[in-house]
């Protein structure tokens, strides 16, 4: 094989991994400007959610992990008298005018469960006292 075609190859190579690697820095500096003191993101409302109520967002009578972290959560959530729902699932209805946005709200939907949406902000995975947080400045 040429040795200046193997060198060809492993420069786009390289380029490619360099720019990827780019573009993921730029996106999670996109996503950390639009986070709040709490962690959530304004990016979009599931259709059909109350703003009142914290939405939580994972696989229902799942042993997996994040199934038990939501029901976890669920459960601190009950004792505190919060208001949520529990979903299996979540649909959007979205331009797609802005496809920034479906990128973002796509790296979110895709972290570890369960998501959680609150007033209309959303988070993969949050902490209780986050949710805490975030609830009661919706109650504001």
């Amino acid at each position: 094989m040429n040795v200046k075609v193997v060198i060809a190859a492993v420069v786009l190579v390289l380029a490619y991994l360099v720019w990827h690697a780019h573009s993921a820095r730029v996106e999670a500096q996109a996503l950390r400007q639009l986070t709040d003191e709490n962690g959530f993101l304004d990016l979009a409302t599931p259709s059909g959610a109350d703003p009142r109520k914290v939405w939580i967002v994972a696989a229902a009578n799942c042993p997996k992990e994040g199934a038990r972290r939501a029901e976890a959560l669920a459960h601190d959530l009950s004792e505190r008298d919060v208001v949520f729902e529990r979903h299996s699932s979540v649909s959007f209805s979205l331009g797609a005018d802005d496809p920034a946005l479906v990128r973002r709200l796509d790296s979110v939907l895709n972290g570890e469960t369960p998501i959680v949406f609150v007033n209309g902000r959303i988070k993969a995975n949050p902490a209780l006292d986050e949710v805490l947080a975030e609830y009661e400045v919706a109650q504001r």
